[in-house]
């Protein structure tokens, strides 16, 4: 099986017209098939002696969520004040920046959803009243169980401060909100919370910004935060369907991140048959990392009807550009790839970015390190694409 190269990898197949495939269609073989891997390759060295450093390879003990949260919300607040403080490598990052804390009820129970509204000081683009050129709706990651709005802080100020999003007006730099969801997580809500807290923050950043022709809104998510991101992009779809309007008029691209897409660690039942054979990681233990493990559920799919690769074919024949990085030393890698295969086969264009050699999101728990600053680099080229750039 091929291995996958640290390139960019298109999409080369002639797009499926919409409502043309089935879930039964085989794919047909594509730069993205050069991509599946039956075994990871060799980690990279860098990371290796980063484990050594840190002593990680030595077992942990695993808290229980409840047990795990605060800590994990000290530990996130801490390492990104570290990174953006004075004479740290990203302390741009701090300056020219309006953090704005906002709420959205819930349609589930009125209940006030946190949302961060991240703009640049001197722009006179507000959350209120103006509309930017771009909004970003960022879903952090933690497995559904852990994790705040301002967990992954550094990506979103990284976003804000250094995206070259595509300009309506040479020479003219486009204006942009950032906007991160602070979605109820489990145990204490059930996961179909989570995905309705993300689904009525997008609903009122579009509301906030209803017309598609001066504000395109992109979705970034990593990790679970990926499947959330994925999951809102297919409503913003449904949305479009029952307005009777295009479908790319709520979502205009979408950025995953090490994206979890099936629940493949209960079993090939949970995998659209076409994408079995190509699915590997979640079964293979050589993929588990220091990082990343066995993802354990109570009950299949966390309860939830159905899980984004698992989407009918007509839904995600309607979804704007995808892109979508993963890493190759990771249980979840096949959930992104497959997702890419599955969108790339229903005629999405999408984008696949494969960072050899690395375990699952590294650059949240050491984004000091050069490639962590790369990946995050990529990431905003590809959030640049997804917004309709070259």
């Amino acid at each position: 099986m091929a291995q996958p190269t640290g390139s960019m990898a298109p999409a080369a197949a002639a797009p499926v017209a919409a409502g043309k495939a089935s879930a039964s269609t085989t794919p047909a073989k594509t730069a993205i098939d050069g991509l599946f891997l039956a075994d990871p390759p060799p980690m990279d060295p860098e990371w290796v002696q980063h484990e050594k450093d840190q002593n990680l390879p030595n077992p942990r003990p695993v808290l229980p969520p409840l047990q795990r949260q605060p800590l994990y919300v000290i530990e996130c607040r801490e390492l990104n004040t570290s990174m953006i403080a004075p004479g740290a490598r990203d302390h741009h990052l701090a300056e020219g920046i309006d953090v704005q804390p906002l709420r959205v009820p819930s349609t589930l129970d009125g209940y006030g959803i946190p949302l961060l509204a991240y703009s640049l000081t001197q722009d006179e683009t507000s959350t209120a009243g103006h509309h930017p050129d771009y909004v970003v709706l960022y879903i952090h990651g933690g497995g559904l169980h852990i994790g705040e709005a301002d967990s992954e802080e550094l990506p979103c100020r990284r976003i804000l401060k250094d995206a070259r999003l595509p300009s309506k007006v040479d020479g003219q730099t486009p204006s942009l909100v950032v906007y991160s969801v602070g979605y109820r997580i489990m145990p204490q809500h059930p996961a179909s919370t989570c995905v309705s807290d993300c689904i009525d923050a997008y609903r009122y950043v579009r509301a906030a910004h209803p017309d598609p022709s001066a504000t395109k809104l992109l979705v970034v998510g990593s990790s679970s935060g990926g499947e959330l991101a994925a999951f809102v992009g297919q409503e913003a779809a449904r949305d479009a369907a029952r307005a009777s309007s295009s479908a790319q008029l709520g979502v205009q691209g979408v950025v995953l991140r090490c994206p979890v897409t099936s629940d493949a660690f209960n079993g090939e039942d949970y995998i659209p048959a076409p994408l079995r054979p190509l699915h590997t990681s979640a079964a293979n233990p050589k993929f588990a990392t220091t990082l990343l493990g066995r993802m354990n559920r109570l009950v299949p799919r966390d309860g939830l009807p159905y899980m984004p690769l698992e989407a009918p074919v007509e839904l995600l024949a309607v979804q704007p550009r995808h892109w979508i990085q993963v890493c190759t030393n990771d249980m979840l890698y096949s959930d992104g790839v497959c997702y890419a295969k599955a969108l790339e086969t229903a005629g999405a264009e999408v984008r696949v970015d494969p960072v050899v050699g690395w375990p699952h999101t590294f650059w949240l728990k050491a984004p000091w390190m050069d490639r962590a600053l790369e990946a995050d680099r990529a990431m905003l080229r590809g959030l640049a694409w997804v917004a309709g750039g070259p």
